[in-house]
């Protein structure tokens, strides 16, 4: 089983947009998928639930801490993480096979960003784990045009873009449409998780 997680000690990043994103890809490429939600808001739980409701098949399952533990047979771990847990950041850092960390755009998040950066940097990440920054709710400006040099000058490889859309919005508790599910998969392979 390979762990992928999304993390940040920033609320309000997209990280469960961009977990669920990631499961939908690999679940729909035929992987046994389950993405489990740390986040006490359950983001990710509500997501399942809208699917239940309007009878959405996701090609994932989403699992709570509970459930993890007996988690059987999948090939993808997503976690969802909680914001400003930072031992729980760390916690799922170390067992991950891959770490994904969403910002938006603009000087306060770069600034926000190094408080995730310095949690991992004091956790005892896998030899081989895979680091991968992606932009989220990109508009067509100069702030969100600098972003990317701006995170690769700090080293940061930025391995997905996802642009600001209303139907990323309006795709919450369904699949996300086939158009817009391209950054995740970019990210996935970028990082070398998907050929």
């Amino acid at each position: 089983m390979k762990i992928i997680s999304v993390l940040s000690r920033k609320g309000g990043v997209g990280k469960t947009l961009l977990s669920v994103g990631l499961a939908q890809v690999l679940g729909e490429l035929g992987h046994r998928v389950a993405l489990l939600d740390r986040d006490p808001e359950g983001s990710a739980m509500g997501w399942q639930h809208g699917a239940q409701a309007t009878e959405t098949l996701l090609p994932y399952r989403v699992i709570g801490p509970i459930e993890a533990a007996q988690l059987g047979d999948v090939d993808f771990l997503i976690v969802d993480t909680p914001p400003n847990d930072t031992r729980v950041l760390q916690d799922t850092a170390r067992q991950s096979h891959v770490l994904l960390i969403p910002l938006l755009p603009g000087a306060g998040e770069m600034d926000r960003l190094q408080e995730t950066v310095q949690a991992l940097s004091k956790a005892e990440l896998q030899d081989d784990v895979k680091l991968g920054f992606v932009l989220n709710r990109l508009e067509h400006d100069n702030v969100s045009g600098a972003m990317r040099p701006a995170l690769e000058e700090l080293g940061y490889p930025v391995v997905a873009q996802i642009r600001k859309a209303v139907d990323y919005q309006r795709a919450f508790g369904n699949l996300i449409p086939a158009p817009l599910t391209a950054p995740f998969r970019d990210a996935l392979k970028e990082l070398e998780v998907i050929a």
